[in-house]
């Protein structure tokens, strides 16, 4: 989700924003501590451990300027354990407070041939399922091209205006070590390394928030934990179960396999309530592209998403913004302002003829997934939703996505 913001186009983008009633310079947010610094708590910290309960260290920096995989030198069982903590930022624009914070960013993999892996927060423990080295890199320029990391985009030659990094601890555990207990021997330390420690053994014993049945988190942009399922939705209007949409400074995107005939008369129902939208200005800019939506997926590739606009008007259409996805997503507002906040909406669109408008007379001939959208981490903003009675339909023929 990475794009390029050449110097030239910086005066431009500063009068977009300025029209749009946004400051050029947001406030950034928190910066890391200092790769040295990181290094020497992290090896200051793990000391007595070293040789006992932990057979392997490395502390690495992943810098911004560098694109390709980084081979970590810690070769793997299956079945070995390896615990992350991870400190930094990496910048698309300092100038704009665009960045991704250290869980989005860093990626990993073992052996040359993925399957690729991110975790949901800035501590993670993994577990070797197969025989290689362990392999980190950042999120690529573009987007990735398929599961075993092959990656479209490397950092610009020259661009001052972005960089940063993430600072990496990798701590490889003896075989029947308890993980929770060591990490706890660490949690109470003054630097750096305790509060991570301490988030993991949280992370350990709480475990993470999955997605509700039936659906998964887009593979290309990684698991998340803004998606809950509310089984008891309440105010008026409200339907039977809800999904929970919470986006903090993060993406996800999470989707259900739906496949449907598209037809002239296929339409796509669905309720939501909206308490908090993520975006600051109209969405339609790269800057500004945060939001929250449902989306469908057809069997060309591309997919309509359909937005709750922070103030473009109803029916507007626009491609994404984004590089990487400008071909694949088109936006189409269903519900603009705050007005509606807080109340339970209905919403139905006929695919077929919005497709046509939208993308172009070659109309698809199968709807195969249905999506639902949280983003927030080009604002750095927070926003709340929940979705219900997803349903696609055509005439007697009804399918029931959640």
């Amino acid at each position: 989700m990475t794009f390029p913001l050449p110097a030239a186009r910086r005066p431009l983008l500063a009068l977009v924003l300025w029209a749009a009633g946004i400051a050029a310079a947001a406030p950034p947010p928190p910066s890391a501590v200092d790769h040295g610094a990181f290094e020497t708590a992290v090896r200051q910290a793990v000391a007595p451990q070293a040789g006992q309960a932990i057979v392997g260290l490395k502390v690495l920096h992943l810098s911004g300027d560098v694109g390709p995989w980084l081979d970590t030198g810690l070769t793997l069982l299956p079945g070995d354990r390896v615990t992350l903590l991870k400190s930094g930022r990496v910048w698309w624009s300092r100038a704009y407070a665009l960045s991704l914070d250290a869980p989005m960013a860093v990626w990993g993999r073992i052996g040359d041939q993925g399957p690729i892996f991110r975790g949901e927060r800035a501590t993670d423990t993994v577990t070797a399922d197969r025989a290689g080295t362990l392999q980190l890199k950042l999120y690529p320029g573009l987007r990735w091209l398929d599961e075993t990391g092959r990656y479209a985009g490397e950092p610009a030659a020259a661009n001052p205006d972005a960089g940063g990094g993430v600072s990496v601890a990798l701590l490889q555990w003896r075989a029947g070590v308890h993980i929770g207990s060591e990490l706890q021997r660490l949690a109470t330390l003054p630097t750096v390394v305790g509060p991570l420690a301490a988030a993991e053994v949280q992370r350990l014993g709480g475990g993470t928030t999955p997605p509700p049945d039936d659906w998964h988190y887009l593979w290309e942009l990684g698991p998340a934990e803004i998606f809950t399922e509310v089984e008891h939705p309440t105010g008026p209007g409200h339907p039977p179960r809800a999904i929970r949409l919470h986006t903090r400074d993060d993406v996800g995107i999470l989707q259900k396999e739906a496949p449907f005939e598209l037809t002239p008369d296929t339409v796509l129902r669905w309720r939501w309530k909206a308490e908090r939208l993520p975006a600051r200005a109209p969405e339609n800019q790269v800057p500004t592209h945060d939001y929250m939506s449902i989306a469908v997926e057809f069997d060309d590739g591309r997919d309509l998403t359909f937005l709750w606009s922070h103030s473009l008007p109803v029916g507007e259409i626009f491609a994404c913004p984004l590089p990487a996805w400008k071909d694949r997503e088109t936006h189409v507002v269903a519900r603009s302002g705050s007005a509606d906040l807080g109340r339970w909406v209905e919403e139905s669109v006929n695919l077929h003829a919005l497709y046509r408008r939208a993308i172009g007379d070659r109309v698809p001939a199968r709807v195969t997934r249905v999506w639902l959208i949280g983003v927030s981490l080009f604002g750095h903003g927070e926003g709340l939703s929940e979705f219900g009675q997803i349903v696609l339909q055509d005439g007697a023929r009804r399918l029931e996505v959640y």
